[in-house]
């Protein structure tokens, strides 16, 4: 496969992870209880509810499909940044970076939305606090796990910001968004939509990268 139809197809992946993790995190955030203060009886009623249950058992799948895509934009991107720095090694932090955010946001999900997986069976009494705990802990894991957003964010600023490939305000602007990731936890899920916004804006230098990108000359036979 030539450079152009790679970068191109893993520019695709990107967008279509964007939407997928989206969908995943609003369909399992219906059966999530990641806010302490709710009453007993309300979270009762969340986690017995049969559509919000059947959101989370269509949401954690989603979200894993929209995790293997991101894996697959970042190694488009890797290649990218590859050709920008010149073979930098710190161009291959990029892959880890995005297994280590697609990783702990799955763990995260998992764990805010198993007391509504497991109220489907009847051997599962709802503890309200034992939700609470488990849906705090959600929360938790995936705010700090935006630090491997970071990494990504950070990885590709450093480089971009090499080669002279980003004006200044889009430099400076990347590594806030690193910022806000490695704070996550403390600005209370602005780090995610800065994250997802900035995601957003590498898979449209992916694809535009993939444009100017020649296609490799076709094969000839004697």
């Amino acid at each position: 496969m030539d450079e152009s139809r790679a970068l191109r197809r893993a520019g695709w992946a990107g967008a279509a992870s964007v939407v997928l993790l989206a969908l995943g995190v609003t369909l399992t955030a219906l059966a999530g209880v990641d806010d302490p203060g709710v009453s007993d009886a309300e979270i009762l009623a969340r986690i017995d509810d049969g559509a919000r249950q059947t959101a989370a058992g269509i949401g954690l799948p989603v979200i894993a499909v929209g995790v293997a895509l991101l894996l697959w934009f970042a190694t488009g991107l890797r290649r990218v940044l590859d050709r920008l720095s010149g073979g930098d090694p710190l161009a291959h932090a990029a892959v880890p970076a995005a297994a280590l955010f697609g990783g702990v946001m799955i763990t995260a999900v998992g764990l805010d939305v198993s007391s509504a997986v497991t109220a489907l069976t009847d051997e599962f009494t709802p503890d309200p606090n034992t939700v609470r705990v488990l849906g705090t802990a959600g929360a938790v894991i995936g705010l700090t796990g935006l630090i491997g957003g970071a990494v990504l964010v950070a990885v590709t600023t450093r480089i971009a910001q090499q080669a002279h490939a980003l004006p200044t305000w889009a430099v400076w602007l990347s590594y806030a968004v690193a910022v806000l990731c490695l704070s996550g936890f403390w600005t209370a899920g602005m780090g995610s939509a800065a994250f997802s916004l900035w995601l957003i804006g590498a898979v449209i230098g992916v694809l535009r990268t993939a444009q100017r990108t020649p296609p490799a000359p076709e094969a000839t036979s004697d």
